[in-house]
């Protein structure tokens, strides 16, 4: 692992424009932040986008580190792991998780709702519930419910109207209903 002095240095020189720190840079961490984004991912392609993305965000940011709150790494590790979700969330493509290898590289220890919810019976009658909603509907009610993001919130992350996520959220919630009960 670089030095965390060392990389620190480089995003400082970033943040003056010296285009020889970033490459310094990706030459130290891209190993590193391409395996993490192909953990999430699944994919090599998508890693590599989302990696190229990333480094144009460090570099477009880097002014905006902090020492003080992070070290250089994990500020970097941030960047690629809220990268990767959102390219995980995109609602033009839905991606299967299997063997939950997505979820896991980006949750904690501790059991999070979905995973709460889904080992009672009441919840995997939601989960077969939730299936059967169409790919719009589901991904708003769950980051509304699981996520804890407002209607705004999801609409942004989504790149759809407001109005269109809360009839999402609506009608979504009306068809768990039927099907709950």
């Amino acid at each position: 692992m670089p030095d965390p002095k060392h990389l620190e240095a480089l995003i400082q020189d970033c943040a003056r424009g010296k285009e020889p720190a970033l490459a310094e840079l990706y030459q130290l961490c891209s190993p590193h932040l391409f395996a993490l984004a192909t953990r999430m991912l699944r994919r090599s392609d998508w890693a590599e986008e989302v990696l190229q993305e990333c480094f144009l965000s460090i570099w477009r940011n880097s002014d905006r580190y902090s020492a003080q709150q992070s070290q250089a790494m994990t500020w970097m590790t941030r960047i690629v792991r809220n990268r990767c979700i959102d390219h995980l969330r995109r609602p033009d493509v839905e991606r299967p998780d299997p063997d939950g290898a997505i979820q896991d590289a980006w949750a904690d220890d501790a059991p999070g709702p979905l995973q709460r919810l889904q080992s009672s019976q009441d919840g995997t009658r939601l989960a077969d519930c939730m299936q059967q909603l169409e790919a719009g509907p589901r991904q708003a009610i769950a980051l509304s419910f699981f996520d804890d993001l407002s209607h705004g919130d999801i609409a942004r992350k989504l790149d759809t109207p407001l109005g269109t996520i809360k009839s999402w959220v609506r009608r979504g919630l009306e068809r768990l209903k039927r099907c709950l009960s």
